[in-house]
C-alpha cells in the first residue's frame, strides 16, 4: 500500500478511536457544561428573628420580614408574632411618660407664647379692645350686622393677642417643640404597629394552627388617639394661661368632666369660655344639673316637634321650671337648631343679638345639652 493511502487509513482509525466522525480532522475535546448553581438560600431563621426584634425596626421593615418568616415554617411565625406583641406593649408602656413630659413642658410655654403675641403696651391695647367690644355688645339696639362689622374685628385682635395657637406655643419653646414632635411621632408609630398587628392577626386566623396560637395570646389594647393629644394641646392653650385663680379652678373643674359629658356639649362650653377669657369675663362652670335640664328640653323639642323657649310639656313650661325639675336654678336660656357641633352652636348664638347677650352675661354656671341637631344652653348665677 502506498505511503499516502496508509497515512489516510491511520487517520480514519485514529478518529474513530477518539469518537470523532470519520474523515474529520481531530479537535480538542469539548469541555463539559458548568454545574447549575444551587438556588441561593435566604438568611437562617435566627437571623430573620434577630432583625425582626431590633428596636429600630420600622413597621415597613416588619412587613418585609413577615413573608420570609412565614415561609421559614416551623415555629418562626409564632415566635415573630409573640415578639410583635412584646414590642407593642413595651412601646405602649413608655407612651404615658412621653405624653406627660410633653404636655407639662407645653403648658409652661403657653404664657411665653402669649407674651410674645401681646408685644409692647399689651395690657393697654387689650383693655381698650375689651372695653370697646363689650360696649357694643351691651347696646340695646345690637344687630347681627353690627356684631359682624364691629365686634368680630375686635374679637379677632383679642384672640391673636391673648390666645396663642399650638404652633405659636411650640415656636416659642424649642424644647416643647421637640417633646411634642416626639410624642406625635411615637403616637403615630403605635397606631401603625397596632394596624400591622391586626393584619398579622387576620392572616393567622386563616389557618388552624395560627388561629390556635393567636387565641392563646392576650389581645392588645387600642393605641393612644392622636386627635386626643391635639385636643389636650388646644385645651392647654387656654387652661395654662396666667388666669385669675377662680377662672383657673373653673377650667380645671370643667376639664375633669370631659369623660362624663357628651363630647360636643363639652366642646361647646369650652368654646364659650375661650371667648369669655378673651373678653376678660369670668369663665362659666359646667353645672351638670343645668346640662341635664338643657338636654331634656332639646329632647322634648325633638320628640314633640316644637322649637320654643316655652314648652308644651306639663311641668316644663319655662326654663325656670325645667331647671327646678333638675334640682338647680337658671337665669337665661338659648336654643338653636341645625348645628352638628357644640362650637357651631356657639358661633350661631354669637351672631344672634339676644343669645349673644346671654353668652356674655354675668353668669357663673352653664349647661349645654343637645338632641340630634337641636341645642339648649342654660345659664345660672
Amino acid at each position: 500500500m502506498p505511503c499516502r493511502l496508509r497515512r489516510a487509513a491511520l487517520a480514519v482509525l485514529t478518529a474513530l478511536a477518539a469518537g470523532l466522525p470519520a474523515g474529520l480532522p481531530s479537535q480538542d475535546p469539548v469541555p463539559p457544561p458548568p454545574p447549575t448553581p444551587a438556588p441561593a438560600e435566604g438568611p437562617p431563621v435566627a437571623v430573620l428573628l434577630q432583625r425582626w426584634q431590633q428596636p429600630q425596626a420600622t413597621v415597613d421593615d416588619l412587613r418585609t420580614l413577615w413573608p420570609e418568616l412565614t415561609a421559614a415554617g416551623g415555629t418562626a411565625r409564632a415566635q415573630a408574632f409573640d415578639a410583635l406583641l412584646r414590642r407593642y406593649e413595651a412601646d405602649l408602656r413608655t407612651w404615658p411618660k412621653a405624653r406627660d413630659r410633653a404636655l407639662q413642658r407645653f403648658a409652661k410655654a403657653v404664657p411665653k407664647a402669649q407674651q410674645a403675641g401681646l408685644g409692647k403696651r399689651g395690657e393697654a391695647k387689650v383693655a381698650a379692645a375689651r372695653s370697646a367690644l363689650l360696649a357694643i355688645s351691651r347696646t340695646p339696639d345690637l344687630t347681627k350686622e353690627r356684631i359682624h362689622q364691629d365686634c368680630d374685628p375686635l374679637l379677632q385682635q383679642l384672640t391673636e393677642w391673648l390666645l396663642p395657637t399650638v404652633d405659636q406655643v411650640l415656636a416659642a419653646d424649642p424644647q416643647a417643640d421637640a417633646l411634642v414632635t416626639g410624642l406625635r411621632t411615637q403616637t403615630e408609630a403605635l397606631r401603625s404597629l397596632y394596624d400591622f398587628y391586626l393584619e398579622v392577626l387576620q392572616e393567622l386566623d386563616q389557618e388552624a394552627a395560627g388561629r390556635r396560637h393567636a387565641d392563646q395570646r392576650r389581645q392588645l389594647a387600642e393605641p393612644p388617639n392622636g386627635d386626643a393629644v391635639e385636643a389636650e394641646l388646644g385645651l392647654l392653650c387656654v387652661q395654662a394661661l396666667p388666669l385669675p385663680g377662680r377662672d383657673a379652678k373653673v377650667l380645671e373643674a370643667n376639664a375633669a368632666l370631659r369623660g362624663r359629658l357628651d363630647a360636643e356639649e363639652w366642646r361647646g362650653t369650652f368654646a364659650l369660655n375661650r371667648i369669655r377669657v378673651a373678653l376678660g369675663l369670668p369663665t362659666v362652670l359646667i353645672d351638670e344639673k343645668l346640662g341635664n335640664a338643657a338636654r331634656d328640653h332639646s329632647q322634648d323639642m325633638h320628640e314633640q316637634h316644637f322649637f320654643s323657649h316655652e314648652s308644651p310639656v306639663p311641668g316644663k313650661r319655662s326654663f325656670g321650671d325645667r331647671a327646678a325639675r333638675a334640682g338647680t336654678s337658671a337665669s337665661a336660656e338659648n336654643i338653636a337648631a341645625g348645628h352638628q357641633t357644640g362650637a357651631s352652636a356657639i358661633e350661631g348664638w354669637w351672631y344672634s343679638p339676644g343669645h349673644h347677650k346671654n353668652m356674655l352675661g354675668n353668669h357663673g354656671r352653664t349647661g349645654l345639652g343637645r338632641c340630634e341637631n337641636l341645642w339648649t344652653q342654660m345659664f345660672g348665677g
